[in-house]
């Protein structure tokens, strides 16, 4: 499921995948990304971003590690389909499907125990307010998250067909 939304792979975060659309204008940075394997089409999961943000690790769907530079991230566009649940991207009243839980074993309890867990359908309620207030669509409950505990929460988009089934 994807957002339909094309954005530049550097404004994704960590635990983000998307769908690489375009390499960019750039023909020096696309011939080394084709080099490297990433072509469009192909799926990026980012894992980790250098602390100042000038290289993003990344995991191809071909199953190699990547780093790549900053001149490459921006020059490359795509569709976003899994991200944090604290993401900018994240539509308020739009359903959306928990993926991936990302802490440990005490954080995974914890979700748990509030309702959320893969597969769990979600609506976001506020993405401004903190705490974080969600609805679970299955047991039609409201719960709020902390800001840390969102983030570790990926979440895909749900299409039409799905939401109602």
């Amino acid at each position: 499921m994807t957002t339909g939304q094309h954005i530049p792979v550097s404004a994704l975060q960590p635990g983000s995948e998307c769908i690489i659309h375009s390499l960019g204008s750039d023909e020096k940075t696309a011939r080394r990304l084709a080099q490297m394997g990433i072509l469009p089409g192909t799926h990026l999961h980012i894992i980790r971003v250098a602390p100042l943000g000038g290289t993003i690790e990344a995991a191809a769907d071909q199953g190699q590690n990547v780093a790549l530079r900053r001149e490459e991230v921006t020059a490359m566009d795509c569709e976003p389909v899994a991200i944090p649940l604290d993401s900018g991207l994240i539509a308020v009243d739009r359903p959306y499907k928990v993926r991936m839980l990302l802490g440990g074993k005490t954080f995974r309890r914890r979700i748990q125990e509030k309702g959320i867990e893969e597969g769990t359908r979600i609506l976001i309620q506020n993405s401004q307010a903190r705490p974080f207030p969600i609805r679970l669509v299955d047991r039609n409950t409201e719960i709020n998250l902390g800001r840390g505990e969102a983030e570790k929460i990926i979440v895909e988009v749900i299409d039409d067909e799905q939401s109602e089934s």
